[in-house]
């Protein structure tokens, strides 16, 4: 028969020993790092991985309630802008520049129509990969 206090002892190593190793394991476990010593990935969003992007030369129009495509046409045409795309009938217009002008002097020339509700630059977006 196992001496009594040999066994006790013997327990007694076994037991320290697997509380270091749960230990060890569960301080490695909750730290948000990995083996290279980066920060791992998190599901929160960025305001990098959402900022918006310019398209060069291209900006969008609304035009007020009421005015004529007549008139529309006029305005579009002094300002060398085209249409690429109508997105509201009558009020809404995807646009690209003609010119070498900057996206934020066509939104100003556009912006002192009295016709014209809102300019501006066409973002485009991205998600996150």
């Amino acid at each position: 028969m196992i001496d009594s206090p040999a066994l006790s002892h013997r327990m007694t190593q076994l037991l320290t020993s697997m509380m270091c190793v749960s230990a060890l394991w569960f301080s490695t476990s909750c730290d948000a790092k990995n083996q290279n010593g980066t920060t791992t990935h998190t599901f929160e969003p960025t305001m990098k991985s959402i900022a918006p992007r310019v398209i060069p030369y291209e900006i969008l129009i609304k035009f007020k309630e009421g005015i004529s495509q007549e008139r529309i046409a006029s305005i579009l045409k002094d300002n060398r802008i085209d249409i690429v795309a109508e997105i509201q009938r009558g009020r809404l217009y995807h646009a690209r520049i003609l010119d070498d002008r900057s996206v934020e002097s066509a939104i100003a020339q556009l912006t002192s129509y009295q016709e014209v509700e809102y300019a501006e630059p066409n973002y485009r977006y991205e998600t996150q990969k």
